[in-house]
């Protein structure tokens, strides 16, 4: 038999898509099912399968005499039928498809050469034996494989592990193939083109009105959907399309789960396979009790919406899992929300046209800062704002800019971070763009270190006199109260300390089992009464590097300034020949490893150390030996130096600052 079906196999004697499927499915058909029949390229084998497998799922009903589409979903029986032509080729070509998948739809043979290290010539025999099997064609410049299902297929027969590695190493090489002019180009350059009766995308991996508002023209979006609805043509799938864009539209221009479409959708419908539309009103709902800080609601609705959607298409079921995958990075559940993101990346770059791909990477970034993987957030936003065509989502990219600019100026490079602001506020400007908190934050962050904490606490009761009172800040930036009180004690200003601190004690209470929020509330007032007992209690506990920097930072000067009223040296004694580690060596030190190295930065005893890490003094003795040789030190006072440089460093409030504000110690210096 002939791999992808030719000739000698098809039993129905070459007969078209549409009369496979009503020979199978016994009715006749709608005539957007015939569309998606399409991804079979010709291929009857996989037509037939197509329809038994729809039928076996419940992706398909009868109505008026006619069977039409429920969802847009390739059934299993599809993608197993796959695997096993798959399996009748050598283990050289299946290497060869498998690579090539990970490049989408069509391909170049150099980038499989470059991917696999070999060369074009010795990639012939698995290239000839992929044509002759029927996996692949070979197009003018480029190979192609022969239908979207075969694609698929291969794409779900490679370990999820490996599916992520290849699809990072093809993002690379697709990011350096494209010129920079690539970059305007724009899918979106005709809303007013006719509204066809499904409101279908020309390229089928999504419907236009859904590329309209991933493209950031969510009014455009809104009237196709409309017209969708409008039309009696539609079919059941297009019409929970339409109506997940309108509900994901809502949410962009400003709502929060609370517009009438979510409402009737979440009223009237049970939990049901395939309904895009009821996965995006609980993850617009989800999202806007998160936003009002009811955490656990959030994440409980959050949940739903990606269980809900775990049958629809990947375009849609990206949505709840990258939404939940942002509230599970706010609460440290990195493991998880990251799964969620390359579960979501999976999905997209098993399409026949790969799409949207800079989602997943934008919200990789943000859970990469979030986590103090400083440079690899950096990377990922990168290749957000470089996506160009398909790839691209305008939506989201002034997000990544935003991530960019926060890493610069943790890093330290101010004029990088200005750039990357100034960026990010120009796309938001040109396109309807996703709600953040991160965007004002930066901008904060960079007045601070550019004209004072004067200057950003005008801006904070003039610009941005919202942001300290919104308690989304706290949850996406643990820091940020830290900071806020910080800078309302350098300028004098009780009101917005006040507001920072009624915000998060409200925060707080709503949510009591919700530890990062706790300690939030904590570090705020904590520095607020000059507490170090609950400072030192931060450095334990809070998995933000912010954070634990910030409370180091404080610590130090409140033991320094004990000591000095007692009578002893204001800090341990010190090897100032000693170097400083450059960054890279703290991120060899394990968790605890780190926290024990700034609780010896700001002068405690071993003993004292035990206690606040609940540890025995001698397991402490033993972190600090594996300490001093990941570092290269050998005493106490050496460690304790170049880990207040470091935290200094890491803070945003520095202990040897480099300018001087006239009203306190911010200077904004970070690594």
């Amino acid at each position: 038999m002939c791999a992808a079906g030719g000739p000698a196999s098809q039993p129905w004697g070459g007969g078209s898509d549409e009369q496979v499927l009503r020979e199978i499915l016994g009715v006749d058909v709608h005539r957007e099912l015939i569309d998606f029949a399409g991804g079979a390229g010709g291929n009857p084998h996989l037509v037939a399968e197509l329809a038994r497998g729809l039928a076996e799922e419940g992706l398909i009903r009868e109505r008026n005499g006619r069977a039409e589409l429920v969802s847009r979903r390739i059934p299993r029986r599809v993608l197993s039928f796959v695997m096993r032509l798959l399996n009748d080729v050598s283990a050289d070509c299946q290497q060869f498809l498998k690579v090539a998948a990970a490049l989408g739809r069509s391909f170049m043979l150099e980038d499989v050469s470059r991917m696999l290290g070999r060369s074009s010539a010795a990639l012939l025999p698995p290239v000839d034996e992929a044509i002759a099997s029927g996996f692949v064609v070979a197009a003018e410049h480029q190979l192609a494989f022969q239908s979207d299902f075969l694609l698929r297929g291969i794409i779900e027969s490679i370990p999820g592990p490996a599916r992520d590695a290849l699809r990072r190493e093809a993002m690379s090489l697709s990011g350096r193939r494209r010129p920079a002019a690539d970059q305007n180009r724009r899918l979106d350059a005709a809303p007013t083109a006719p509204v066809s009766a499904t409101g279908e995308d020309a390229t089928g991996s999504c419907s236009r009105a859904h590329r309209l508002i991933m493209n950031g023209n969510a009014k455009a979006g809104i009237r196709v959907a409309e017209a969708v609805l409008a039309g009696p043509a539609a079919s059941l799938a297009a019409r929970r399309d339409a109506e997940a864009c309108l509900v994901l539209a809502d949410l962009l221009l400003g709502g929060e789960g609370g517009d009438p479409m979510t409402e009737a959708i979440l009223r009237e419908r049970d939990a049901e396979s395939g309904d895009a539309a009821l996965a995006m009103a609980l993850t617009a709902r989800s999202t806007g009790l998160w936003s009002a800080g009811k955490l656990a609601e959030g994440l409980k609705l959050g949940r739903a919406a990606v269980r809900a959607g775990a049958e629809v298409e990947p375009v849609w079921r990206l949505h709840a899992q990258l939404a939940l995958a942002g509230k599970l990075a706010n609460l440290r559940e990195f493991d998880e929300a990251e799964a969620l993101i390359n579960e979501a990346e999976a999905g997209l770059r098993g399409l026949p046209a790969p799409i949207w791909t800079a989602a997943t990477a934008v919200m990789r970034s943000r859970l990469l800062l979030q986590a103090g993987r400083i440079g690899e957030a950096r990377r990922e936003a990168a290749l957000a704002t470089t996506a160009v065509e398909g790839d691209a989502v305008p939506m989201l990219r002034p997000l990544a800019y935003a991530v960019l600019s926060t890493a610069s100026f943790y890093m330290g490079d101010l004029p990088a971070a200005i750039e990357y602001l100034r960026r990010g506020q120009r796309d938001a400007d040109r396109h309807v763009v996703l709600d953040s908190v991160q965007y004002s934050w930066a901008e904060v962050l960079i007045t601070v270190k550019q004209e004072g904490p004067r200057a950003a606490a005008q801006m904070l009761a003039g610009k941005h006199h919202r942001l300290p009172t919104q308690r989304r800040l706290y949850v996406e930036v643990p820091s940020a109260a830290a900071f806020l009180v910080l800078l309302a004690r350098d300028v004098d200003d009780r009101d917005l300390e006040r507001r920072v601190l009624d915000t998060v004690n409200g925060l707080a209470a709503d949510n009591p089992r919700i530890q990062v929020v706790s300690l939030t509330a904590m570090h705020a007032h904590a520095l607020a009464n000059s507490a170090p007992a609950a400072l030192a209690l931060i450095i334990v506990q809070s998995r933000d590097p912010i954070s634990v920097a910030l409370a180091t930072e404080e610590l130090a000067k409140l033991y320094a300034a004990q000591a000095q009223a007692g009578g002893r040296p204001a800090t341990p004694a010190r090897a100032e020949e000693a170097a400083t580690p450059p960054a890279s060596c703290w991120s060899t030190l394990s968790d605890m490893e780190q926290r024990i190295a700034y609780l010896v930065s700001v002068g405690l005893t071993n003993r004292q150390i035990a206690k606040q890490v609940h540890l025995s003094a001698h397991t402490v003795n033993y972190h600090l030996r594996k300490i001093y040789r990941k570092l290269g030190f050998n005493t106490r006072a050496e460690l304790a130096h170049a880990a207040a440089t470091y935290s200094g460093r890491a803070a945003i409030y520095s202990m040897s600052g480099d300018q001087d504000w006239g009203a306190g110690s911010m200077t904004g210096k970070a690594s």
